[in-house]
């Protein structure tokens, strides 16, 4: 069979010959990880970030993330990026957005692909490879403001939102545009990844199983729904959540106490994939 030629009369096999990537401006790949966890007593969100040991944004709070390696996926490098600055590893990862927004970062054209990661608790971190610290913040997320705070003032990091539309085809859509409000902030654009990655998150919720990866294997009601309410930022009818939920849980046959009320309750767990 005789092989395809381009309109300069080239093969598949001649093009890639005489090929140059270096003709074309290219961009470096990042990975970016907004990872969550439920606070001790299921009150509150925690978010992970790390206290950057270099330059751009030196000493500045950041999500954990890195340049991908030639030799890895998107995926990989965010797993390993995590384990490499935390000590974390074997996580949830949901990838989020491609944030490629131009001067995002100060080195140059770089390109980030994010994603969340969502654990049962707030393992014990501490700052590796080129971060000096890793640290678990309260993230407050409403309409109006991100507020992280991990106890000391120095750190505290707010961001005011305003609401506006935008349009994307036939289609308009609301989004939050961040302003800072404190005298610390996140590096780079990691506002914008977490205000993604939380829009994100509570579209999926209430049709996905994300939020069991924070319950663990075994779980009562009341802290189930617990969970829920604070990813959502919000609270939910009993009778309501139940109900959304009966379908994808079985009975554990045993009671536990419970994290919400200190009550024994009866334990359930997510039923196996089909």
């Amino acid at each position: 069979m005789e092989e395809l030629r381009d309109k300069n009369g080239l093969t598949e096999a001649e093009f890639l010959a005489a090929y140059k990537p270096g003709d074309y401006p290219r961009p470096c790949l990042t990975a970016d990880v907004l990872m969550l966890a439920p606070g001790k007593d299921l009150s509150a969100l925690k978010i992970l970030l790390i206290r950057r040991g270099g330059h751009p944004f030196l000493g500045s709070w950041a999500l954990p993330g890195g340049f991908v390696n030639p030799d890895e996926t998107t995926y990989q490098a965010a797993g390993r990026e995590l384990e490499e600055e935390t000590g974390l590893k074997n996580v949830f990862l949901d990838q989020v957005y491609t944030f490629s927004k131009p001067g995002r970062d100060p080195r140059g054209w770089v390109v980030s692909v994010a994603y969340m990661a969502l654990t049962r608790e707030p393992a014990l971190v501490s700052g590796l490879d080129d971060a000096t610290d890793a640290a678990w913040f309260d993230l407050e997320f409403t309409d109006s403001c991100i507020h992280l705070s991990n106890g000391n003032p120095r750190d505290e990091i707010r961001y005011n939102l305003t609401s506006e539309t935008f349009r994307n085809g036939a289609l308009c859509y609301r989004n939050f545009v961040p302003q800072l409000a404190s005298s610390a902030r996140l590096a780079f654009d990691h506002v914008e990844v977490i205000i993604e990655s939380m829009k994100k998150l509570r579209e999926k919720l209430m049709y996905s199983d994300m939020a069991f990866c924070m319950a663990g294997t075994e779980f009562t009601l009341p802290d189930l729904q617990a969970i829920y309410e604070i990813l959502l930022g919000r609270s939910l009818y009993k009778a309501n959540f139940r109900k959304m939920i009966a379908g994808r849980l079985e009975r554990v046959g045993t009671r536990g106490k419970s994290i919400v009320g200190h009550r024994m309750s009866e334990l359930y767990r997510l039923k196996a994939g089909e």
